[in-house]
Order: structure tokens, then C-alpha cells, then sequence
């Protein structure tokens, strides 16, 4: 069961709903081809509103997939992305490193 009440639970829940949303639009566009699949204009304007909505499906779960805080306060607007993060796992990576190096110098 999903737990709405946390914040990975609401994820969870919108990245289940856009699956199912995708699944059956997906679906939806293969039956609509096939009943026009004999007027060869509507198959082509139906193919483009596929190719839509998949474009609008992607940049959903790309935009579900990256963690974004926006905050707006007294001192202005703070944007603070995943890469953040991984700035710091990097730096402390380059720290260990330098500290494993002068480990080894030191050694006889």
C-alpha cells in the first residue's frame, strides 16, 4: 500500500499513476490506428498525436525523476537540485583519497 502521507510515497503514487496513463494511451493509439488504418491522413494525424502524447509522457517522468526544491523567502529564491548531492559525495570521495594518499607517503 502506498503511504500518500511522505513524500516517497506521493512519488510512488505519481509515478504508478503515469505508468497506467502511458499503458492506456498507449493502448488507445494502437486501436485508433487500427480502426483508421484504411484513410491514410487520419492514420498520419493520429501517429503525430501519439508521438505527442509519448513526448509528454517522457518529460513527465524525467520531470517525477529529478529532485527539485524551489523555496521563496524574505532573502529570494533558492534552487536546489540532486546535483548538489552529488557535489558533495564527489568532494568527500577527492577528501578520502587525499587522506588515503598521505596514509601511503607517510609509510615507509
Amino acid at each position: 500500500m502506498i503511504n500518500l502521507a511522505t513524500h516517497d510515497g506521493r512519488r510512488a503514487a505519481a509515478f504508478a499513476a503515469l505508468l497506467g496513463g502511458c499503458g492506456v494511451m498507449t493502448i488507445f493509439a494502437a486501436v485508433g490506428v487500427y480502426l483508421v488504418s484504411g484513410n491514410a491522413k487520419y492514420s498520419f494525424y493520429l501517429a503525430l498525436a501519439a508521438h505527442a502524447q509519448i513526448l509528454l509522457g517522457l518529460t513527465a517522468f524525467t520531470a517525477l525523476f529529478v529532485k527539485r526544491t524551489i523555496r521563496i523567502g524574505k532573502d529570494g529564491l533558492d534552487i536546489s537540485d540532486a546535483a548538489e548531492g552529488a557535489e558533495k559525495v564527489a568532494e568527500a570521495a577527492v577528501a578520502k583519497a587525499d587522506e588515503i594518499k598521505s596514509e601511503q607517503d607517510k609509510a615507509p
